[in-house]
């Protein structure tokens, strides 16, 4: 049991990193939704670009996290679940992919999505799950997700957010 509530922390914390303050350090706004243009966007709009992305993620967390709470940590419960988050995880990374972030920022985004990637892959790994292999899942899921939110907050960082909390 103790390890399933880790496990809720953890993809609490992904969610967090991915998400978390709508405030960028500097200045500026973007549309909701990338669009290209000929000149770079500002680490400001980029910002603005990343957390909009993010807000879905966030939803998407707070169901799976009351989901989980509803089965009293039992995630071999919420398989179906589990797809939805994987789903929103995944629009997610497409979208921050195309936000015009250049140089150390789109890098590092690369690397999130890589990361994110691994998370999507154990949430779609969930329904294989049985009573016996669930304590490894939870454990791998768990350190794959705490390894995205510290990418998470790399990302965050180099648009001029704070840390996920």
């Amino acid at each position: 049991m103790k390890a399933r509530w880790i496990l809720v922390a953890g993809l609490a914390l992904l969610a967090v990193g991915c998400g978390g303050s709508t405030t960028p350090s500097t200045g500026g706004s973007a549309p909701s939704t990338p669009t290209p243009t000929a000149t770079p966007a500002s680490t400001a709009q980029v910002a603005q670009a990343y957390l909009s992305a993010a807000t879905a993620v966030d939803a998407a967390y707070t169901t799976w996290k009351d989901d989980l709470v509803a089965a009293n940590g039992n995630v071999l419960q919420l398989k179906s679940q589990a797809a939805s988050y994987a789903a929103v995880l995944t629009t997610f990374d497409r979208t921050v992919q195309g936000i015009g972030a250049t140089g150390q920022a789109a890098a590092d985004i690369a690397t999130l999505v890589t990361d994110d990637n691994t998370v999507i892959a154990d949430l779609n790994a969930l329904p294989s799950q049985t009573v016996s292999t669930e304590a490894a899942w939870d454990t791998k899921a768990l350190s794959d997700g705490l390894a995205a939110v510290a990418q998470g907050d790399v990302v965050r960082t180099d648009l001029g957010l704070p840390a996920s909390s």
